[in-house]
């Protein structure tokens, strides 16, 4: 579930998750001949306006640009933020007028430094249409674009309104396919093309402007050739991911080269996987891990990722659970082409979809927003099982539009990013946990991991679920199974009845056992720790589904702590947190509350008072003043937990 439960199944053996492939090193890509390397060359926005996404893109001929060592930085003008720095492509917003020079350090496979530094004096015409991000990627990635709300063309304010007649026309670069299931043309979405050296994509969007007007934007992609070992462990199997280029987010850090090499690319094998002594467990070197140290293990597609990661330990882990849970990982990933979110245990990482990370709009421009393989899933089914996470009443987390360009704190992340660490690092803990790390005698975690008993297996063995209708459903709803005409038939009350008597915390619980164990985990952490609580329900599924649309036939608020499933929850948080006083901890859940069936998803966010249809609510979805945009969030139907 992408922004709701983030997940993915936990998996012993590598080649059910990903598949082995074939032996041997043989490698795709193109390897550069040793020809000399050009001049270092900047093209793209060269005479830009204001409240314009420009684009610089640096390159030096007979080079691959993904393998050199690459430095931005602005030296001249009013302060812009660099998002990208150590890209090829520099992508950022002017929003003022002046003399604007950036320079950039390039270090190629020759180990020769070059420097350019390039001008800019943007004009006075406001650009009225932006495509975010320009971007360079390598060959076989996933890539997304998406247009920015419209803009006053006098001021640069965002408007109320859409824009018309939204068109992409590619005009430089090898043919690319739009993903035909895309129908939003406020995005566009595609895989970047095989190239056999770095090649400029160029595309342009034109659009009509609520105003009428007709206004267009360029965007650039760098595609960059890359080599794939036919058997590693993210370029093989069905799924042929092209992993992201990572750093160490510390350079001093003492494993910097062995979180490159072991846990994110596409040359790292099964065959010469990294053992313990490369790269151990956090937990393995200190069971009192500092920030520092869990900074240590952070790889970064992009700095900002690892800087807000950081700060959310430091602000948000009010408890010290994080550092505490992060013993039973090795490394912590972070890179903008991650979705789902995943723990696996065939290298030890948590690798984390950054959605749950930014705070700024331009960092959040440089993810990808393609949308999770599993979204599709079940959808000829009769049925719908949302969740959300409350406080007081309220969502706990807000719907950010992309295109309205929203900052947000540390604070606004505790649903999203907290939910998300205690559901990903139970995985971990359910198979490495904090007391028995010492018990590790293999030298590989993979191979520990697969002799070990799970506290999965423990709870299916203590506590086992009993529906096999749910046990069934959960296969077509997370795995893609094929629907039955049985189940297709199934009505919400059939579904209120196979699940309510049952003692899983959510549906998710019956995509594997694995998955049943972190569920318990996470929401009764999240309720403990911050008092937020999760909602989950049985809906219809109309056409037009939307949270004021859907109706409940049941719902519990909480049902963490209902008969049947809390003592589940306490065999769990006995096991993964054994330093906590579990019993303490369940004693503070509050009671399970119904939500009152008949009403809209939306309509029972406060079950004592349940509203009967959608207020007619006269407030502005969109108000925006100066250069900033308030949003009423609660004018948006938000079915993020909705496939």
């Amino acid at each position: 579930m992408v922004s709701s439960l983030k997940l993915i199944v936990v998996t012993i053996m590598v080649g059910s998750l990903l598949g082995c492939g074939g032996s041997g090193d043989s490698v795709t890509g193109t390897t550069v001949t040793a020809k000399p390397l050009g001049e270092l060359v900047i093209v793209g926005d060269l005479t830009p306006a204001i409240n314009q996404t420009v684009a610089l893109v640096a390159t030096v001929d007979n080079d691959l640009s993904d393998q050199a060592t690459i430095k931005w930085s602005q030296t001249a003008g009013p302060s812009v933020e660099l998002i990208a720095a150590n890209s090829a492509v520099l992508a950022f917003d002017l929003s003022k007028t002046g003399h604007y020079s950036f320079s950039v350090d390039y270090i190629g496979r020759d180990g020769k430094l070059r420097n350019k530094t390039i001008s800019l004096n943007p004009s006075n015409q406001v650009q009225s249409l932006n495509v975010r991000r320009d971007h360079a990627v390598r060959e076989g990635n996933k890539v997304s674009f998406q247009l920015s709300a419209p803009v006053d063309p006098d001021t640069g304010d965002v408007v109320n309104g859409e824009y018309g007649a939204m068109t992409w026309l590619q005009t430089a670069g090898p043919t690319v396919s739009f993903d035909a299931e895309n129908t939003n043309l406020m995005t566009q979405l595609f895989i970047a093309p095989t190239v056999t050296k770095d090649t400029l994509l160029r595309f342009k969007v034109t659009a009509i402007h609520p105003n009428g007007d007709t206004y267009h934007d360029d965007v650039y992609l760098l595609v960059q050739d890359h080599k794939i070992v036919e058997n590693s462990l993210f370029g093989s199997g069905k799924s042929k991911i092209v992993a992201a280029k990572v750093v160490a987010f510390s350079s001093s850090s003492p494993y910097a080269t062995a979180l490159v090499d072991c846990v994110y690319n596409n040359t790292f094998t099964f065959a010469d996987r990294c053992n313990t002594a490369k790269l151990p467990l956090i937990g393995q070197k200190t069971m009192t891990p500092t920030i520092a140290d869990i900074m240590d293990r952070v790889v970064v597609s992009h700095p900002w990722m690892g800087t807000n990661f950081k700060k959310f330990l430091e602000n948000e882990d009010i408890a010290g659970d994080f550092r505490k849970l992060l013993r039973s990982v090795n490394a912590i990933v972070l890179a903008y082409d991650v979705r789902p979110s995943f723990y696996w245990s065939a290298t030890g990482a948590i690798y984390l979809d950054p959605e749950n990370l930014w705070l700024t709009p331009a960092q959040r421009d440089t993810l990808n927003v393609a949308p999770d393989y599993r979204s599709a899933f079940g959808e000829e089914l009769q049925y719908l099982m949302p969740w959300r996470y409350v406080k007081d009443n309220e969502y706990a987390s807000s719907l950010y539009v992309p295109e309205l360009r929203v900052s947000r704190t540390t604070f606004d992340l505790r649903s999203d990013l907290g939910s998300l660490l205690y559901h990903e690092l139970a995985h971990a803990s359910d198979i490495f946990p904090a007391n028995t790390i010492a018990d590790i005698t293999e030298n590989y975690l993979s191979s520990e991991a697969y002799k070990r008993r799970t506290v999965s297996d423990l709870l299916a063995s203590r506590y086992p679920k009993n529906s096999v209708e749910m046990a069934k459903l959960g296969q077509v709803k997370f795995s893609g199974v094929a629907a039955t005409q049985q189940q297709k038939d199934y009505t919400p009350s059939h579904i209120t009845n196979f699940f309510s008597h049952d003692n899983a915390a959510i549906e998710y619980a019956y995509s594997s056992e694995a998955e049943d164990t972190a569920t318990l985990f996470d929401a009764t952490m999240m309720s403990v720790r911050y008092g937020i609580e999760r909602d989950t329900a049985v809906t219809d599924s109309p056409t037009d589904a939307t949270g004021w649309t859907i109706a409940l036939d049941w719902g519990q608020r909480g049902r963490v702590n209902a008969v049947g499933v809390v003592d589940r929850a306490k065999f769990v948080l006995e096991r993964l947190m054994p330093e906590a006083n579990a019993s303490e901890l369940i004693a503070k859940l509050p009671p399970v509350v119904t939500l009152p069936p008949g009403y809209s998803w939306r309509g029972v966010l406060d079950p004592n008072n349940p509203k009967d249809q959608k207020p007619d609510e006269t407030v502005n979805r969109v108000k925006a003043m100066g250069n900033k945009v308030t949003i009423d969030l609660r004018l948006i139907d938000d079915l993020k937990a909705i496939h």
